[in-house]
This record gives structure tokens, C-alpha cells and sequence, in this order.
């Protein structure tokens, strides 16, 4: 929250010719997203499909395309059987539950932290919806692939949630990190051991750091899923600039689903 941006062109530099006064458009802020006007770099944004509101418009440069991408470029290649999905009600989770079946993904596992919540991943195509606050979410992840394992564990999580999720991955399965949490994370021996007895893969990755020419590939393939309806985009607790202290807050209670944002009306 802070970088995406979402609104109307008011002002546009001499030698942008793509864009007109008026466009409705999403991108990445350079002058911070906390304000009424924002300043971008004009190669950088996106049109706002026309079925979405400027809230939901804001998930589309980060979280989207982090999804989009990951899957596309990490997950898919290796035609994985089963994945495991943390924080799946968060803004990247839902989009990663909606587009693993799209990118062939058999069964998808997902992890939340309140049943109002499973019950919203479950509906957007999770197979598996699992309470990692319960004291048997290990067990149930075991079950649902039958002792084998997941085949990929997308990890946003740090703690207890992210060790155990490490020795869930199966034989010759692969760990992703993404996310800021993962920053200052670090990898013990035993589980470099387990890497490497389990032919197993760790990558890490993100989105702004892509080759430009995966991301002009990618972004007009997500934009054609957002155009046929076939994405529920969630984002629907906005906060004014003014409470601003209400809106973190809200983040860390972790009792948020989808995007937060601000908004101006």
C-alpha cells in the first residue's frame, strides 16, 4: 500500500503521446501514493479495464501481476500436481487461487487464518481450504496429497507457518519466496539438507525485478482475464488519507481480506 496508484490523468509530460488528460489509469507511484495528486512514469501505467473501480484498479501492478507471473513463469513450466498457497485471502492469494487452476495447477491448498475467509477462497477455487491457526493444519495439508507433499510451496509467511510449510515440500518439489516479509528471513542447515537430499528447489523472486520484456508479455494476457470476467477482484476496505493510523492497523489484525486502500471520494 503506497506504491500502487490509481485515478485520473490530469497533467502529462511533453513526449508522452500514448496517454490523454482524462484516462483512467493504475501504475506505480515515484512520488508516493499517500496524496490526492501522484506523479508516475508514463510507460508504467495501465488502463483500467472498464469493469473495475479505482480500488480494484490498484491491485492490478503489484499483486496481479505477481501472481500472473509467478505462476506463469515458475509454476507452470514444471506442470506441478499440488500447490500450496499462504495468506491466501491477501491480495496476492486471491489472485494466486483464482489463476493456478488457469495455469493447470490439479489441486490448490489454501491457507487462511479465519473460516469467513476459507470460505471466500473456497468459492474462488481453492480444492483445499485449511485454518493454519488450528493445531492440525500440518496433518490436514498431509492428507489432502496423500503423504507425498506439496510439489510447490509459494511462501509469503515467516515463523512457525513458514518452517513447517518448508518440510512440506515433496521430493523434487520447489519453495518460492516473494514478498517483503521474506527481506531479513533467513535458511538453517537443516533445511539446506533437506534441499539438497530431496532434489528439492528453492527460488526466490519479484515482480519489478522481471526481464521488461516478461512483463510487456505478460501484462496484456492478465488484462484479457480481467476483460472476460473471469477474475473476482477483491478490494473493498478503503480508508480516507485522514486514517491513515486505521488503515495499518487494519493490516496488522490481519482481519482484512483483499486490497486496502485509500480513496478520495
Amino acid at each position: 500500500m503506497g506504491f500502487e496508484v490509481s485515478g485520473i490523468v490530469v497533467e502529462l509530460g511533453k513526449n508522452v503521446k500514448h496517454l490523454s488528460i482524462g484516462n483512467e489509469v493504475t501504475g506505480f507511484s515515484v512520488s508516493g501514493g499517500f496524496a490526492e495528486y501522484s506523479t508516475a512514469k508514463a510507460a508504467t501505467l495501465i488502463p483500467i479495464p472498464n469493469s473495475l473501480n479505482f480500488g480494484q484498479a490498484t491491485t492490478i501492478p503489484i499483486q496481479g501481476m505477481t501472481a500472473y507471473t509467478i505462476l506463469k513463469y515458475l509454476v507452470a513450466p514444471s506442470a506441478p500436481e499440488s500447490i500450496l498457497i499462504q495468506a491466501a485471502a491477501g491480495g496476492v492469494g486471491l489472485y494466486l487461487v483464482q489463476l493456478a487452476k488457469h495455469f493447470g495447477v490439479k489441486k490448490v491448498i489454501a491457507l487462511a487464518s479465519s473460516n469467513e475467509k476459507l470460505e471466500i477462497v473456497k468459492s474462488l477455487g481453492a480444492d483445499v481450504v485449511i485454518n493454519y491457526e488450528s493445531t492440525n493444519w500440518i496433518e490436514k495439508v498431509k492428507e489432502a496429497t496423500e503423504g507425498k507433499g506439496v510439489d510447490v510451496v509459494l511462501q509469503m509467511l515467516l515463523g512457525t507457518i513458514g518452517e513447517e510449510s518448508f518440510k512440506l515440500i515433496a521430493p523434487n518439489g520447489k519453495i518460492i519466496l516473494f514478498g517483503s516479509k521474506n527481506y531479513n528471513d533467513t535458511i538453517t542447515t537443516e533445511q539446506v539438507r533437506q534441499l539438497i537430499w530431496q532434489n528439492q528447489t528453492l527460488v526466490g523472486f519479484a515482480y519489478p525485478a522481471l526481464p521488461i520484456e516478461k512483463i510487456v508479455e505478460s501484462l496484456p494476457e492478465f488484462l484479457e482475464l480481467i476483460h472476460q470476467d473471469n477474475l473476482k477482484i477483491i478490494a473493498n476496505r478503503a480508508f480516507k488519507l485522514s486514517e491513515a493510523k486505521e488503515a495499518f492497523n487494519a493490516l496488522a489484525s490481519r482481519n482484512t481480506i483483499g486490497k486496502v486502500f485509500f480513496s478520495m471520494e
